[in-house]
């Protein structure tokens, strides 16, 4: 899918996104290494700060999410060759310890979790030069686009205030807060859109 060039805000230049791509199953894990420099480049940014060992957790993570059912990488490429951003999700798979964690209450049936009925939004990334052009919105709209799945679900760190206005403006909501498992980790929104509105 082409892409008309694009204007940085940050830089001001033009910067060309040549293709927005869909990533066959076979083929994504052969691009570990740049997805995770595209990870390390937005995570490195506050509120995250995310360093090395947050790097390897999703290159580790991913080696096996890309091969689950209902995995889908979409990716931006710029027209010199660089990946500028990417969007990675996959169907929930039985027994997800998703609602696990929760801090806050949820409304009835928000945590019922028959097969295939969410689809988790894992990673909506783009590269600080790519950002507020639209290439967000084309990442996130492909990822979803034509899922059989009926809604969708992702968590945002609270402080994380340009990507929760984003997807705002996408039509997410907001209907819990869980805390990672992990320690030391923040506490996330957990947000859902229907899929079929």
């Amino acid at each position: 899918m082409a892409h008309d060039a694009i204007r940085s805000a940050r830089y001001g230049d033009v910067v060309p996104v040549a293709e927005f791509h869909r990533v066959p199953a076979e083929d994504a894990g052969s691009l570990a290494d740049e997805l995770g420099e595209v990870f390390r480049e937005a995570f490195a940014e506050p509120p995250y700060e995310y360093g090395d060992e947050h790097v390897r957790l999703f290159k580790d993570r991913f080696a096996v999410q890309h091969r689950r059912a209902g995995a889908s990488l979409v990716i931006a490429r710029a027209q010199d060759g660089r990946m500028a951003g990417f969007s990675f999700g996959l169907t929930m798979p039985p027994g997800a310890p998703w609602w696990t964690d929760l801090t806050t209450e949820v409304e009835s049936g928000v945590t019922d979790e028959p097969p295939g009925r969410t689809f988790v939004l894992i990673e909506l990334l783009v590269r600080a030069e790519w950002r507020r052009a639209g290439v967000a919105s084309a990442l996130h709209d492909l990822v979803l686009a034509d899922r059989p799945e009926q809604r969708a679900t992702l968590t945002v760190q609270p402080a994380a205030a340009p990507a929760q206005q984003a997807y705002a403006s996408w039509g997410w909501r907001k209907v819990a807060q869980k805390r990672n498992p992990l320690p030391g980790s923040p506490v996330f929104d957990v947000l859902i859109k229907d899929l079929h509105a």
